[in-house]
């Protein structure tokens, strides 16, 4: 009889759970929410339908209604994109899913839930939280067009907002994404708190532009689909953007394709609002990047101010290594970092716990380690140095370094850089700027028609230069090759620029390894003709072209996965010259140079950080054709690498010219 009574409590108890799950529409109390009567609805008022409930969402949230709760039922809220607007506050239930309809979501930029230029949002979850679900794999599938923007929420130009106590599951592009809809317009006092975001496809969140930020309590992991496929990424799109004020606190990044926590600063200038980020008791754990990887793009005459600080935090089992810190000038960014842990950090011996790494820029420095625990049993240094041609500069901070069970206290200073890095600082050798009218001399020793060049891929930007006399036709045929998962534009853009300074522009079509075809059947002048095509992040090639080619290769020349031979000229008189080659990390070449006679005179395989060949003119065999000749490593991958010549006109043929009479 108790068992009886107590199954009935229960059929008792169920039933009236499932009666307020699928409460009937209210449409009294909706008249009373548009008449401004009620401050706060629940969208059942309007409907619920299992199968898509867009409208009923869209006509609370257009109701303007203060305070919209988004309450349970017996199934997920399905959904097409959501738009919210000022002045609202979006609550979800405790258990409530949104979850994005199967099918939609074929614009390359719709998000579950999007605002843009509002203010006074708010969008919590009650509980044990609520979640926000899209569906990664079908946008993966041939069904949708590739898209790193489908975002779980969009912020763009949003001030005072606050997104708490949500989970936010395989979106299609970030779980959070904080950007802009209106020019130099921030998001503004922005806060989101103990949130997940999980399985997401570009980055569990990305910053775009914020002016105080605050994140808290938050996890974000297992993110994986498309570069960078980071935690979060401070990533700034335009000089006119900023990343001010912001604050990271007590959040956990967990297992993500790329780094777990990144600044990517290179579209920033001097003349950008100095950075201000700071990172506090935030743990990496796992991953394939790096823990922490801060980039900026600093020259001498363009340098990013600011400061960003790391404070008790701890990077574990990151593979790529603990901290890298790429080039950034000594007095550019300040980097402060206090109490940190580098955990099993940089899994293969190549790597190391922090990497400090530039292209060659002179004054690179300005980081303050702070005080770090380092726990590495690898035999190797605790800090690499790559790229680093001079002395880098204000380096310090106190290691505490365990290997095998065994510690050893550090202080890093200049004299422990010099004892330690001192042979991989190379003799300064000027880079020299070529002129076009540098490669007349060559191209009039060259074939007349290339008809099909080495397979040489450049990656981002291809620069060409070829000559031409007067009244002959220049006809080329260029490739794109997609490097990566990232979403490709509608196309790419390329100029042609004439001897006498014009410029003639035109388009590439975006679609991989698509060859592109262009021709001017009768030049009005003799000289160089000078060919740029701007590929966004992959890869350009020259595949065949009707007159003598060259590649100038200033102030480097950026090369992917292309094994090839390259000859150069060091004219009379020359002093010295030198060849830097760089590769990096996991990706590396072999390389060999060849002297005028065809002697091997130096060979490096394998060559994944900056190196550097010298020759004097107390050499024999100064002057003359050169050649450099670029194969895959024995070991590591041949795909980003570069090649700069230093001390003589950087100008690569990939013919042999014909001998002077």
């Amino acid at each position: 009889m108790f068992r009886l009574s107590f199954v009935l409590f229960l059929i008792f108890v169920s039933g009236n759970i499932f009666e307020h799950l699928n409460a009937a529409p209210q449409p009294e109390k909706v008249e009373q929410v548009v008449a401004g009567v009620l401050k706060e609805a629940r969208v059942s008022w309007w409907g619920f339908d299992a199968e898509d409930s867009t409208p009923f969402l869209k006509a609370a949230i257009d109701s303007k209604v203060p305070r919209l709760i988004v309450d349970r039922q017996s199934a997920p809220w399905i959904t097409a994109p959501l738009f919210l607007h000022s002045d609202l506050e979006l609550v979800f239930e405790e258990g409530t899913e949104l979850l994005a309809k199967q099918g939609l979501f074929q614009g390359l930029n719709e998000s579950l839930l999007s605002v843009s230029n509002a203010k006074n949002i708010k969008i919590i979850g009650l509980g044990s939280g609520a979640t926000l679900r899209m569906r990664k794999a079908d946008y993966h599938s041939d069904a949708y067009k590739k898209s790193e923007w489908r975002h779980g929420i969009a912020f763009r130009s949003v001030e005072n907002a606050v997104i708490e106590n949500l989970s936010i599951i395989a979106s299609g592009g970030d779980g959070i994404y904080l950007g802009v809809a209106t020019k130099g317009v921030p998001c503004r006092n922005v806060t989101i708190k103990n949130v997940i975001c999980d399985d997401n496809n570009r980055q569990g969140i990305s910053v775009i532009s914020a002016d105080r930020l605050l994140i808290e309590d938050c996890v974000l992991k297992n993110t994986w689909g498309t570069p960078p496929a980071a935690g979060i990424d401070f990533e700034p799109n335009r000089p006119d953007e900023q990343l001010t004020d912001c604050i990271m606190r007590r959040c956990r990044i967990e297992n993500n394709a790329g780094a777990g926590i990144a600044l990517y600063l290179p579209p920033l200038l001097k003349s950008t609002v100095p950075i201000s980020v700071r990172l506090e008791q935030c743990v990496v754990q796992g991953g394939k990047g790096y823990g922490f990887d801060f980039v900026t793009d600093d020259t001498p005459e363009l340098i990013v101010k600011g400061h960003c600080e790391l404070i008790d935090c701890r990077f574990e089992n990151c593979e790529d290594g603990g901290v890298r810190i790429r080039q950034k000038a000594a007095n550019g960014v300040a980097v402060t970092m206090k109490n940190t842990e580098i955990i099993h950090c940089g899994k293969i011996l190549e790597m190391a716990p922090i990497h400090c790494q530039t292209r060659e820029l002179d004054g690179y420095g300005g980081i303050d380690l702070g005080s770090i625990q380092i726990a590495d049993d690898q035999e190797r240094l605790p800090i690499k140095l790559s790229g680093v041609s001079s002395f880098p500069q204000q380096i310090v901070g106190q290691l505490q370094l365990t290997r095998n069970g065994q510690t050893t206290k550090l202080s890093i200073d200049d004299s422990w850089l010099a004892q330690n890095y001192s042979k991989q600082l190379f003799k300064a050798i000027p880079r020299v700027e070529p002129n076009p009218k540098d490669f007349v001399p060559l191209a009039t020793k060259l074939s007349e028609t290339v008809d099909s060049l080495p397979v040489i891929w450049l990656r981002k930007q291809g620069t060409f230069w070829i000559y031409a006399e007067k009244g002959t036709p220049i006809r080329f045929t260029l490739a794109v090759r997609k490097v990566g998962t990232q979403a490709e534009p509608t196309s790419y853009s390329g100029t042609l620029t004439l001897p006498n300074g014009t410029v003639q522009k035109f388009t590439i079509p975006a679609e991989s390894i698509q060859k592109f075809e262009y021709k001017l059947d009768s030049v009005s002048e003799t000289g160089i003709y000078v060919l740029r095509a701007n590929v966004g992040n992959h890869a350009v090639r020259l595949v065949q072209c009707t007159q003598p080619v060259a590649f100038p290769a200033y102030p480097y020349l950026n090369l992917f996965a292309s094994p090839c031979r390259f000859y150069f000229s060091v004219p009379l008189q020359s002093k010295e010259f030198g060849v830097r080659i760089r590769g990096e990390g996991k990706e590396a070449v072999k390389a060999s140079i060849m002297n005028p006679e065809g002697q091997t005179v130096w060979s490096k395989d394998a060559i994944n950080e900056l190196v550097q060949f010298e020759q004097t003119d107390g050499n024999n065999n100064m002057s003359g054709l050169w050649q450099i000749v670029l194969e895959r490593p024995s070991r590591l991958v041949l795909e980003d690498f570069s090649v700069t010549i230093l001390g003589v006109p950087p100008i690569f043929c990939t013919q042999k010219p014909k001998p002077s009479n």
